[in-house]
């Protein structure tokens, strides 16, 4: 374990470079970002108190995006069994880790089932039905979606997604509900459906499955399921490049944005007691 000091543009770490450490925040901020089409997409920003990079650790995966300081930042760099010494040691880090964990493994059912769907649908793919426009009494993620004692109204904050959502919004009265790109020329549809799909164009902002509303006993909340570019929720920030995958939302009005901070896919969301 080493502590470092970095001045604001330095890079701290690389996307692709192996993930061998982790990053405590002493002080300071750390911006996130990623390079597409030789443009820079900051997809958030890290502040005291949070660890960066832990999850490529815990996966054994390159660095999925780059990070420089944003101010002057103070870092502590763990080795990687020095961090697992860390959770072993500290039971709230431990629980959060288990968490997202479990998290991923929802995750990963998703993305599972729709690599097995595309195995069998790549050459069938244009003879599949396009997907349709959402619903007011959404199906759900899974198979039957389940009545809820919430309802979550999805508005639309941006023109872009206008087209998509009418500005009056969505009633989504049953969860999970899931949100995404729809798929583009030859690319197969999901295998789990999305319950609202919309249209993007490359250099995309956003995945394919990239966030879904879900509920637990602890209340209604927001769930990246994977995404390369990251969901914003009320001002934290959910993804692979971040310290947490769900966010619980608030009563009354909620802020989404999917793709990384500027991204014209931003949401209201109202939640209120059904």
């Amino acid at each position: 374990m080493k502590q470092r000091e970095y001045n604001a543009g330095d890079l701290i770490l690389k996307e692709g470079d192996p993930s061998d450490v982790v990053y405590k925040i002493v002080s300071g901020n750390v911006e996130v970002f990623k390079e597409q089409d030789g443009k820079t997409i900051l997809l958030g920003v890290m502040k005291t108190g949070e660890f960066l990079g832990e999850m490529g650790v815990v996966d054994d995966e390159p660095r999925s995006a780059s990070a420089r300081a944003k101010n002057q930042v103070s870092m502590i760099i763990y080795e990687e069994e020095e961090f697992f010494r860390l959770i072993s040691r500290d039971g709230s880090l431990a629980e959060r880790m288990i968490l997202r964990l479990c998290e991923r493994v929802r995750t990963l059912s998703r993305k599972l089932a729709e690599a097995a769907f595309s195995t069998k649908a790549s050459d069938t793919v244009e003879d599949e039905p396009p997907v349709g426009k959402p619903q007011n009494l959404p199906t759900g993620a899974s198979p039957k979606g389940e009545p809820t004692n919430v309802r979550l109204t999805v508005l639309p904050l941006s023109e872009q997604l206008i087209p998509t959502l009418p500005k009056e919004g969505i009633t989504v009265m049953e969860l999970p509900f899931s949100v995404g790109r729809l798929p583009v020329g030859k690319e197969p549809k999901p295998a789990v459906p999305i319950d609202l799909g919309i249209d993007d164009s490359q250099p995309f902002r956003l995945s394919r499955q990239h966030f879904a509303f879900y509920l637990n006993p602890k209340g209604c909340g927001v769930l990246d399921l994977g995404s390369a570019l990251g969901t914003e929720v009320n001002g934290v920030f959910l993804g692979h490049n971040f310290g947490k995958d769900f966010e619980y939302l608030k009563l009354g009005e909620n802020k989404i944005t999917a793709g990384g901070a500027g991204s014209p896919f931003a949401f209201k969301v109202l939640m209120e007691s059904a």
